[in-house]
């Protein structure tokens, strides 16, 4: 039995891991989202499905080794919001790669990716 005033009970200790590895879930799968929405509006989940496709491409990570980060950036977006030119970074085992995207909105509404290219560096 366990004396009163001397620290977390063991459920305690198993609640906090919980939340813990709740909270890191969220931010690595959720939160790159949620930063690409807030900021982009409309073409995040296009650009998050790219960035998602690209850590697993065998073309890349032929090249790269398994991937073990990414990071982003938008470069600029355009005067009338119509277009937009993205990079994001892969660290890879044996080299990183960048991959920049170009995409537009068709007459539709819709966001389309219009252009890709990958750059890598061992």
């Amino acid at each position: 039995m366990q004396e009163k005033g001397r620290g977390f009970p063991n459920w305690g200790y198993v609640l906090l891991g919980v939340l813990a590895f709740a909270g890191f879930y969220f931010v690595k799968n959720m939160g790159q989202r949620t930063i690409l929405k807030a900021v982009l509006g409309e073409p995040a989940d296009l650009i998050n499905k790219a960035m998602s496709s690209a850590r697993v491409s065998p073309r890349i990570t032929n090249r790269t080794g398994r991937i073990t980060a990414k990071n982003f950036k938008m470069e600029k977006l355009g005067a009338t919001k119509d277009s937009l030119s993205f990079r994001f970074f892969l660290d890879g085992e044996r080299a990183d790669a960048t991959v920049r995207l170009w995409m537009a909105r068709r007459p539709s509404g819709e966001w389309e990716i219009v252009k890709s290219d990958t750059t890598y560096t061992e």
